[in-house]
């Protein structure tokens, strides 16, 4: 092999070895904004329709424990048990917010630029995984606490 074929070879293996870590960024990349996307779209909901039901919840609450002062005994059951609803409801959007919050604080994007792209993609599968599970549990406690409430 002369010079020049052998300097060309290398520049060869040398840029497969750029354009392969270029894309294995480019898919850590695109992981990671594919978790964030995730957290965009619930974070609107726990800033705003979480805190919001939860008020609304309390204030049932208190509603209920006025009514069952004044109210006769089968009335006092009903109330009761609307009022455990109501609690459990306000319940369900206080684990919503909490899954949200330890997320937050425990998503180590930082360390991304450290692991190979191989880990990094692991760990932005598992986060993705986790953030999927807990924008169920944000919908579902949203949409029970509204039609809770809605029929109230």
């Amino acid at each position: 092999m002369n010079k020049t074929t052998r300097t060309l070879a290398i520049l060869i293996a040398f840029s497969g070895i750029f354009w392969a870590c270029n894309s294995g960024e480019e898919e850590v990349k695109q992981a990671e904004n594919e978790v964030f996307a995730i957290h965009d779209e619930i974070m609107p909901k726990v800033m705003g329709d979480l805190v919001k039901l939860k008020k609304q919840l309390n204030k049932r609450v208190t509603s209920l424990d006025s009514l069952k002062a004044s109210g006769s005994a089968a009335a006092t059951l009903r109330v009761d048990e609307d009022k455990e609803q109501a609690i459990r409801l306000k319940q369900n959007l206080l684990n919503a917010d909490s899954l949200m919050t330890v997320w937050m604080a425990t998503y180590n994007g930082d360390t991304l630029a450290k692991l190979s792209s191989d880990k990094a993609l692991n760990y932005l599968a598992a986060q993705k995984d986790i953030l999927t599970d807990v924008k169920k549990k944000v919908n579902t406690s949203i949409e029970q606490a509204k039609q809770y409430l809605g029929k109230n």
